[in-house]
């Protein structure tokens, strides 16, 4: 049991074991910013077996947890050092947002760095045949630039999975490269 009390201990909780009157296990955080930090778990066993049995399977789901937490750490570090995206001069990129309409803002990447790209915003154009009730799909219009160059950063994403993602973050939500030439992206307006 100390063996176990101490596997709590090194990744940062605190079991506390009672076998009188009653058979109780209690876990909690060892760092909390409560004054009275809510136990992780508090419960009543049958048996000392029973209650060694769910404490060991517990706190070695909470390793794996934190094992795989650290690998997806070091993989980030180890992509961010050495950043491989795909953004090219020229792609294009767009930003939908709104709440009771559908807004489609379209950007085109005219530098690339390392660590970061250069975008401007360009015009967009209705697509023929899709207009509905205060919709229609819209498609940018390249080179038709509005404004000046915006720098963003390329940031990294690790899945569970361990696959690398790159993202670029806009003011509402995240940058999604566009790929639909004929068809358009959907766009809604009110009144």
């Amino acid at each position: 049991m100390t063996n176990l009390i101490e596997k709590y201990e090194n990744l940062g909780y605190t079991l506390t074991l009672k076998n009188e009157p009653m058979i109780i296990g209690t876990c909690v955080r060892k760092v909390s910013r409560a004054k009275i930090p809510n136990p992780l778990f508090n419960y009543r066993f049958r048996s000392i077996d029973r209650m060694i049995e769910f404490c060991t399977e517990w706190i070695n789901k909470v390793e794996i947890n934190v094992n795989a937490e650290n690998e997806r750490k070091a993989k980030k570090k180890e992509a961010q050092k050495n950043m491989q995206h795909n953004y090219k001069v020229g792609d294009i990129i767009y930003n939908s947002w709104g709440y009771d309409q559908t807004n489609i803002d379209f950007y085109q990447i005219v530098q690339v760095k390392a660590k970061s790209i250069m975008i401007n915003r360009i015009g967009k154009c209705y697509v023929e045949g899709t207009e509905g009730f205060m919709s229609s799909n819209v498609k940018p219009i390249k080179n038709d630039f509005i404004g000046t160059a915006i720098l963003k950063k390329v940031n990294i994403l690790v899945n569970y999975n361990g696959n690398i993602q790159y993202y670029i973050k806009a003011d509402h939500g995240c940058f999604v490269e566009y790929h639909n030439e004929n068809s358009g992206v959907y766009s809604s307006w009110y009144a």
